[in-house]
């Protein structure tokens, strides 16, 4: 086996394992004990990718760097606390998506690994998605780890609704930006891909994810609205407003039951501005439990470790400032913030392709605390850190990207 070629096996097989919560599910439905050792594979198959690359490393990311510093500051601050809090962490277990970090760093500073990394994002996000759906037609829960007569919302291979439509509208992003086929067979192969792909965002029943995706959507099809056209899709807004605010009589035929129509009675209370009567599945409650019971009794310097996970914080930035402190918590902005000023320095080409899969990573971070313990998403991170800092327009382009897939 040539070098180069392990070098990829090492850091790409660990993301597809991730991408795909392979580990989870061999916990569900094999062993813990076979799902701990593919978790020690992963982490031993990253330390000899870092060996194995280290001398031919290429030029890092001044902006995914950012990523090194905030960890480090995260499990400082967030260790002293949990000592003088007497709250448990569990080292081992949180270190390792900033293990993860430091491999995607290193890997991804050679500019032909970013080529590779991108065409096995695409594939390993859809085909998670696939999975999903799979799951779902089969009515086998992730969560409670078997098959059960009805399921009303799909969790994917994460065993949660909104995990899955935050890994949904990300292989919908890269399918559609970076998959661009010259053949009629393989347009039409990409067609199917994204109509599944968008099932697959469907039966999440996610109001974030939905909103999200309308977002990103006309992001990613900027080039669309110019001139009459932007005329046209202003005045467009008015009959997607009516769609949703009809969205009841509209689903009324589709036998839809449980979280499904109160999925569907949200979006119908926000686009009539019922607010008050959005069911939020009790997300405020727990952030403002973690607020007012935790952040505030300890806002200097956290909590401890992992946490706001353990409180079910919902909420990845408040749970940075609950474990960590303030401190962490600013520097955690300053870093998000620094991506979106870059990428929008950044041409178009590379613009409208990182803000909306940014885009999507930080709104969902509002409604899950897993976003940056999740390796396959700091990978992402790490990867849009150096497409915004290089700004090489090649690296998002269809012809090379295309005949490596065909």
């Amino acid at each position: 086996m040539k070098l180069k070629v392990l070098t990829h096996i090492c850091f790409l097989l660990p993301f597809a394992i991730t991408v795909f919560n392979f580990q989870v599910i061999v916990t569900k439905t094999v062993s813990f004990v076979l799902a701990q050792l593919i978790a020690y594979g992963n982490l031993a198959l990253i330390f000899l990718g870092i060996a194995l690359i280290m001398k031919k490393r290429g030029s890092f990311s001044s902006t995914a760097k950012l990523w090194i510093i905030f960890y480090i500051m995260y499990f400082v601050i967030a260790m002293v606390a949990s000592v003088i809090h007497y709250n448990p962490a569990v080292i081992l277990e949180n270190i390792i998506p900033l293990l993860y970090v430091i491999g995607f760093y290193i890997y991804l500073s050679v500019p032909e690994n970013r080529k590779v990394f991108k065409i096995t994002a695409i594939w390993a996000f859809t085909f998670s998605v696939f999975l999903g759906i799979h799951f779902y037609n089969t009515n086998f829960d992730l969560d409670r780890g078997g098959f059960y007569a009805y399921i009303d919302r799909a969790g994917g291979v994460y065993g949660d609704a909104n995990n899955a439509a935050l890994a949904a509208i990300i292989a919908f992003i890269l399918v559609y930006k970076l998959y661009n086929p010259k053949t009629l067979l393989f347009k039409g192969i990409k067609i199917i891909f994204l109509a599944i792909i968008l099932n697959g965002l469907f039966i999440t029943f996610s109001n974030t994810g939905f909103m999200v995706f309308i977002v990103c959507f006309v992001s990613i099809n900027y080039k669309f609205f110019k001139g009459l056209r932007l005329v046209l899709g202003v005045a467009l807004i008015p009959v997607l407003w009516v769609i949703m605010a009809n969205l009841n009589t509209i689903t009324a035929d589709m036998n839809l039951v449980g979280q499904q129509r109160d999925k569907i009675n949200n979006l119908v209370n926000i686009a009539t501005f019922n607010t008050d009567k959005v069911d939020d599945s009790g997300r405020n409650e727990l952030v403002t439990n973690l607020l007012h019971n935790y952040v505030y009794k300890n806002p200097i310097f956290g909590n401890g470790i992992n946490f706001a996970a353990s409180q079910r914080g919902h909420n990845t930035i408040i749970g940075v400032w609950a474990d960590a402190g303030i401190f962490a918590l600013l520097f955690f902005l300053f870093m998000l913030l620094r991506y979106f000023i870059q990428a929008f320095r950044s041409p178009p080409e590379i613009r409208f392709f990182v803000l909306p899969i940014l885009l999507t990573m930080c709104i969902f971070m509002l409604s899950l605390q897993s976003v940056i313990n999740q390796p396959y998403l700091m990978a992402m991170f790490i990867y849009l850190g150096y497409l915004i800092d290089f700004k090489d327009v090649s690296e998002v382009s269809k012809e090379e990207l295309t005949p490596a897939i065909e």
